[in-house]
């Protein structure tokens, strides 16, 4: 059989392309009808949450792609991708702090739980809500030879607060000690809760570089694991960040 000649019309081709050429709003068009997606404040929502990394939505469009084309390929991915933030684009995704999207569904303030993930959010936690799951007698014990008594409900607390996209509480944790205690193994606990929703980095650099603080957006905490005092001496930025009444005056890379 003769090898079919890529210029050949074919019924088969997608609707984007004629033959020879990509019509890259077309194929917008049709990646979004295909794939749940908005774009909102600058950035990429799915039901899995924000993307974090575009790498895997242009190995998508890659994917479709490369059956079609072999010239300028990374442009043309280049340029689908900037074409995706108009077509994809809505005013905006206001936060919801009445629920916890979690990977197996959704968990609403009155305790119901509605599975699945059927709707695009801000954040949805790397983590499933087991209703009949154990005490979590390991990190118990943990906190019992960590803090007082009186104190580990004031940790629970604000690590709760951390499961919202809110900022109402207007309070930020620092917890003071010696080294070796054990206290960095909270934040690590709370990558593994919050995943790409957790930011690691420095309040001194918050206070210092306007990228820092554009890197904190639609992130729901921030830890930083070994915090200098004389970073608090200077906190005009870090107060706003926690109260954050007001919008931000950020500058993105």
């Amino acid at each position: 059989t003769m090898a079919k000649n890529r210029k050949t019309p074919d019924m088969n081709l997608p609707v984007w392309f004629d033959g020879q050429n990509i019509n890259e709003a077309l194929f917008c068009e049709e990646f979004l009808q295909e794939s749940r997606i908005i774009f909102a404040n600058r950035a990429f929502f799915t039901p899995n949450g924000r993307v974090t990394d575009d790498i895997v939505l242009r190995g998508e469009v890659y994917e479709k792609l490369k059956s079609y084309t072999i010239s300028s390929v990374p442009q043309k991915i280049k340029n689908i991708m900037e074409l995706l933030k108009l077509e994809a684009m809505v005013e905006d995704l206001p936060p919801q702090p009445d629920r916890i999207h979690v990977a197996n569904g959704t968990l609403m303030l009155d305790g119901r739980f509605i599975e699945g993930k059927k709707e695009i959010v801000q954040s949805r936690l790397p983590v499933s809500y087991n209703p009949n799951a154990a005490a979590p007698a390991l990190w118990l014990n943990f906190l019992d030879g960590l803090l007082y008594e009186e104190d580990i409900p004031t940790l629970q607390e604000f690590i709760g607060y951390c499961l919202i996209p809110s900022n109402k509480g207007q309070r930020m944790m620092v917890i003071k000690g010696n080294g070796g205690e054990g206290k960095s193994r909270i934040g690590v606990v709370m990558q593994k809760l919050l995943g790409s929703n957790l930011k690691n980095g420095s309040i001194a650099k918050v206070e210092r570089s306007p990228f820092a603080r554009a890197d904190l957006e639609h992130e729901l905490l921030m830890v930083d694991d070994d915090m200098k005092l004389e970073a608090l001496q200077s906190t005009h930025y870090l107060k706003s960040l926690i109260t954050a009444e007001m919008p931000m005056d950020l500058e993105r890379k």
